[in-house]
């Protein structure tokens, strides 16, 4: 297969200004999440060398405006579904109107189910965070496995499954400890960041990159806050790890990232 045959991904952009992250395969294109204008995301997808006008599907990780705030406008605009678990478009249903979201554009998926999008194939599990029927991905292209997870206070045995054998991961690595501790954000923001329905730490992310099953796998490290973290912090952590990893991409805030090509 060739690098032009094969699947394109990018990050288009993560942390909380925005997330949004592109996948390409045999002319069909998803996104996982939109958290831009629909300026912001036809000038990204254009750097990525992606069209706007092949994007058939998005998938929604849960509501909060980061990961939400374009997709009513992206739906009025071009021909997209939209597909959010059940618990989420039932729980987040004021989210939903506030962005005026028609219902046609919109389809409910079960956790474990599988979904198809052109030649992608999703299946999503709960993530704990504190926005209703929140969720992570398994995506399966033709010649590759990718996984996704962000926005997650925690991580269970579902998660670590659906790393499995995946090729390139994306996963959170939001906040240093010591800096969240002894940082300027009041007490009940930090308990929220750092309880169970919060952000993964940056030794959260190495401990499920230690315990996943996912050798060679590329992985880039997302969502990194932008007043508890540090890209030298994450680095640091990972400098004389001894993870069967392949390539490992500390991703700055708001910063765009590919497209790669799987096999190139």
């Amino acid at each position: 297969m060739t690098s032009d045959e094969s699947t394109r991904y990018a990050i288009l952009t993560s942390g909380s200004c925005g997330n949004c992250y592109a996948f390409h395969s045999a002319g069909v294109t998803i996104l996982i999440d939109d958290g831009l204008t629909l300026t912001g995301l036809s000038r990204r997808l254009g750097e990525s060398g992606l069209p706007l006008e092949g994007i058939s599907d998005v998938f929604v990780t849960h509501m909060h405006p980061d990961h939400s705030k374009g997709l009513g406008v992206l739906s009025r605009r071009h021909p997209v579904k939209i597909h959010a678990s059940s618990e989420c478009i039932r729980g987040e249903e004021a989210v939903f109107k506030r962005l005026a979201i028609r219902d046609e554009d919109l389809e409910a998926f079960a956790f474990h189910e599988e979904v198809t999008a052109g030649p992608f194939r999703l299946t999503a599990f709960p993530t704990s965070h504190d926005s209703k029927g929140s969720a992570g991905y398994r995506i399966e292209a033709p010649d590759s496995v990718f996984f996704l997870m962000t926005d997650t206070g925690d991580y269970g045995l579902e998660a670590i499954a659906a790393a499995t054998d995946a090729d390139v991961l994306f996963l959170e690595s939001n906040y240093d400890e010591d800096m969240l501790v002894n940082g300027r954000y009041p007490w009940p923001l930090k308990r929220r960041v750092m309880g169970e329905c919060g952000h993964l730490s940056n030794k959260q992310a190495y401990s499920f990159l230690q315990t996943a099953s996912c050798p060679g796998a590329d992985v880039f490290l997302v969502h990194l806050s932008e007043n508890n973290n540090r890209l030298d912090l994450v680095e640091d952590l990972y400098k004389d790890h001894h993870l069967e990893l392949g390539q490992l991409t500390v991703c700055e805030r708001g910063r765009s990232y590919g497209a790669y090509s799987i096999g190139s």
